[in-house]
């Protein structure tokens, strides 16, 4: 049977001389991996559709072992201006795809809301020229609440934010290393759109990436940090 979605390549590895294997996040059958094989001859040639977080079309065949399935072909989906191409937002492009790629691989079952949200942050980080600098910390709150562990916001008057439980707290637990309460609030009420401004400085921005990844190693097992982590903070620094 062939079976059609759009979707979006987390990762990909070139595999023998002309194949590749793609992991991607799909919006009707959730994570799927994939094998795209000749992907360089002239009938076949689809390796210039490789790119993190780009948008396909994509048709294959299912098998019901649910291993590596065979792509019958793939076509652009929503084409991207600037994402891909400018190098501040393609390196928070492949640092956001490694995180979805690390918590969404036992995600097989479809999530049409985890899926448009990530189609729209995507389009308003390609639409916006300038004070995206944040995009990755908005992402990660945001995308805290399709994968079950987004703060609960209230008792923000308190000088801590407890990174074990998710809530403000008078008292701070181990994992907190000070006052980060400010951080957090700041966070929480941060909206990425096309009028926003940066929510915190260079300083700030090192920070509550800290304290974020920090509450992800937390409340997800095996949870990975980013190959990528150290060139987004070396841009954005």
């Amino acid at each position: 049977m062939i079976l059609t979605s759009k979707a979006f390549i987390l990762s990909y590895l070139k595999y023998g001389d002309s194949s590749y294997i793609l992991k991607c996040y799909t919006k009707e059958f959730g994570f799927k991996s994939f094998i795209l094989k000749n992907s360089f001859s002239k009938k076949q040639k689809k390796n210039h559709l490789l790119l993190l977080l780009n948008e396909i079309d994509i048709s294959f065949y299912q098998k019901k072992n649910n291993s590596l399935e065979l792509i019958k072909d793939i076509y652009q989906g929503f084409i991207f201006t600037n994402i891909h191409t400018d190098i501040y937002k393609s390196s928070i492009i492949t640092f956001v795809s490694e995180v979805l790629n690390y918590t969404l691989k036992n995600e097989n079952i479809p999530d049409a809301q985890l899926y448009q949200f990530i189609s729209q942050s995507l389009t308003t980080l390609d639409q916006k020229e300038k004070q995206y600098a944040d995009f990755h910390l908005y992402f990660l709150k945001e995308f805290s609440k399709y994968i079950g562990f987004y703060p609960l916001n209230i008792n923000q008057e308190f000088a801590y934010f407890n990174l074990r439980e998710g809530v403000f707290s008078n008292k701070r637990d181990t994992l907190t290393k000070e006052q980060n309460a400010f951080l957090w609030n700041t966070l929480l009420a941060y909206e990425f759109n096309s009028l926003s401004d940066n929510c915190f400085n260079a300083s700030q921005r090192s920070q509550m990436l800290e304290e974020i990844l920090t509450y992800y190693e937390t409340h997800l097992t095996n949870f990975k940090r980013p190959l990528s982590l150290d060139v987004l903070k070396v841009v954005f620094s």
